[in-house]
């Protein structure tokens, strides 16, 4: 068993770090997860996500080595985050691979999508099948830009302080991409207002659908794969859409834009409340159809775009509102400086937005760097106004010792927790009952196979919250089902039992005076 017992000063790849994998961790990555533990190309678009498994606890899922019998020691650890933070030096002449993303200066103003001339919509439909005609090796490609948010590649960020940020760079990216079409150098992205009914042209091609040119991967405990050549995605209906968001999703952004805090914004982290942005966008994705409340393929739909250019939008307002667009701005948002979301972004190896910073060779592309959407990006929106509902989260679950509160007999929080995750294969459904009726229902957006997901293993069990009068809770058996959408594996509803015993309380809420 390979030990260290002394910190590298100046690790490299070829001089330390590479050792750390033995032949045994490689070959059992490769078979189990596809992982290449050999390439150094490889560790450092993965390095975060193995920092954070060689740092789990001897027992819990999802850890390496995945030999118990091999851990990696403290030194070694903290060499391998020292290497990170020293930008992955190699150690000899590396070498370097082309990218294919074109970077433009000009000014790029988000529209949304039915405010498009038709010239606009031209040039965005011509970007659109440019792209999609590339080779799926090709990092301009659709199929390379998709692929990167769940099969094949996997490199998305979510229920994690990088949600954001990653989704940033990911918008522009594709934006990018888009502009490397001739003729459409100058094509922006726009964002799809949830308030608006979509436009009939969303259901044409090229925004329809996507038809899958290759098979990317399996669903857990299927024998065949489920996303072969020719799998095409599906959605709702406009109509459909709109009143889903109006009756499941809005309520949640309304909630987000009301918070001055950034975890209490994003929601779920480090024990926040979970019913604000994160929550909005699960709820969203299940909102939209088949292929996009799927994970593994949700980028493929074209509407996946619009939906995460219109995110962006609404994280860039809520910066504009707290006087976060700016880095200073914004880490005064982070109240607490030991929180994960402080670690994310002040420590540039940890917040590395891969794989573009490696494709780019851009060290500078962190989540610091995404804060300044204007600056770092270029880039702006043409609305900077929200329509949404009445705000649930004006009141606190908790006491704080530098302020007065009263008590509200009016509203409760109810909250289940310590739901795991992990034996579910894709997003779910989770109901709250009151003597065997629905009084509320939350989603929860992952892959199909989430112990496979390093980010997914930061947080195995999770907790849902609702509001609700507590005339409504009261007098009758609380009680929560759980449904998956992929029903292969248990049917209609996962036992409580499989997922650890979820537990549910309620709490008052509190007013400050």
């Amino acid at each position: 068993m390979l030990t260290i017992s002394q910190i590298a000063q100046a690790p490299t790849w070829h001089g330390e770090i590479k050792n750390y994998f033995t032949a045994l961790d490689i070959e059992k990555m490769r078979a189990i997860r596809g992982f290449d533990l050999s390439s150094y190309s490889f560790v450092v678009s993965h390095a975060p996500d193995i920092y954070q498994r060689v740092s789990l606890p001897p027992d819990a899922k999802g850890r390496m080595p995945m030999d118990p019998g091999t851990p990696w020691s403290k030194e070694m650890i903290s060499s391998f985050l020292t290497w990170m933070e020293a930008g992955y030096p190699e150690g000899e002449p590396q070498h370097q691979n082309k990218s294919l993303f074109k970077m433009s200066g000009t000014g790029r103003i988000r529209k949304s999508l039915t405010s498009l001339t038709t010239e606009e919509l031209e040039k965005l439909k011509t970007a659109f099948i440019g792209i999609m005609n590339l080779g799926t090796d090709n990092l301009n490609g659709y199929f390379q830009n998709a692929a990167i948010h769940g099969l094949p590649l996997a490199f998305c960020q979510h229920h994690d302080p990088g949600f954001q940020p990653w989704h940033r760079v990911q918008m522009w990216a594709f934006e990018n991409c888009l502009r490397s079409i001739e003729g459409c150098e100058d094509v922006t992205l726009p964002y799809w207002d949830f308030n608006e009914l979509l436009p009939d042209w969303m259901y044409n091609a090229p925004f329809g659908s996507y038809t899958l040119p290759i098979d990317i991967g399996t669903v857990s405990g299927s024998e065949n794969p489920n996303y072969k050549a020719g799998y095409q995605t599906n959605r709702y209906d406009a109509q459909t859409i709109l009143n889903n968001f109006n009756a499941d999703v809005m309520k949640y952004y309304a909630n987000a834009q009301t918070e001055v805090w950034w975890d209490n914004f994003n929601g779920l982290l480090d024990g926040t409340p979970n019913l604000d942005f994160i929550s909005g966008h699960d709820s969203g994705h299940d909102a939209t159809g088949d292929t996009m409340g799927q994970q593994n393929v949700s980028a493929f739909d074209p509407i996946f775009w619009f939906y995460h250019c219109n995110l962006d939008r609404m994280w860039w307002i809520w910066q504009a509102n707290n006087d976060a667009q700016t880095v200073d701005g914004f880490m005064k948002t982070i109240k607490n400086k030991s929180s994960s979301s402080y670690l994310v972004f002040t420590n540039a190896a940890l917040g590395k937005m891969n794989p573009w910073a490696q494709n780019l060779k851009r060290d500078d592309l962190t989540a610091e760097f995404t804060i300044d959407l204007a600056t770092n990006f270029d880039v702006s929106y043409e609305s900077m106004t929200l329509k949404l509902p009445q705000a649930q989260t004006n009141k606190h679950l908790f006491l704080g010792m530098a302020r007065v509160f009263t008590a509200d007999d009016q509203e409760v929080n109810v909250r289940i927790e310590d739901l795991d995750r992990t034996k579910i294969p894709g997003t779910f459904k989770v109901y709250l009952l009151k003597d065997e009726k629905v009084l509320d229902k939350s989603v929860f957006f992952q892959p199909d196979e989430v112990e496979k997901c390093s980010n997914c293993m930061k947080i195995p069990t999770v907790h849902f919250d609702f509001r609700l009068p507590l005339s409504v809770v009261k007098g009758g058996q609380l009680s929560i089902r759980v449904e998956p959408n992929n029903k292969e594996m248990y049917g209609d509803t996962v036992p409580l039992k499989v997922l650890g015993n979820p537990t549910v309380t309620v709490s008052l809420l509190m007013d400050a005076i």
